[in-house]
């Protein structure tokens, strides 16, 4: 979904940072990059449930879009 969903954790063109996670499908590689919330996926069939726990999809600077739980995001506002 391109658009807000009322109950889920982020708003889409939220920024966020990517913190640490448990999941071992988690790639430390954009540990404490910055990107913005581009989708929210319910359908791919990874446990998710609606309107609480979505795959995010977050777009960085280099164009690169990668999927989240919501407990790997924090919000992000700059100092």
């Amino acid at each position: 979904m391109r658009h807000d969903v009322t109950g889920a954790p982020v708003r889409i063109g939220a920024r966020v940072l990517i913190v640490a996670s448990d999941d071992e499908t988690f790639d430390a590689a954009y540990l404490g990059k910055v990107g913005i919330v581009k989708y929210l996926e319910y359908g791919c069939g990874c446990g998710q449930s609606f309107p609480s726990d979505p795959m995010i999809g977050v777009e960085f600077e280099n164009g690169t879009i990668e999927e989240f739980w919501a407990e790997e995001t924090a919000a992000y506002t700059p100092d």
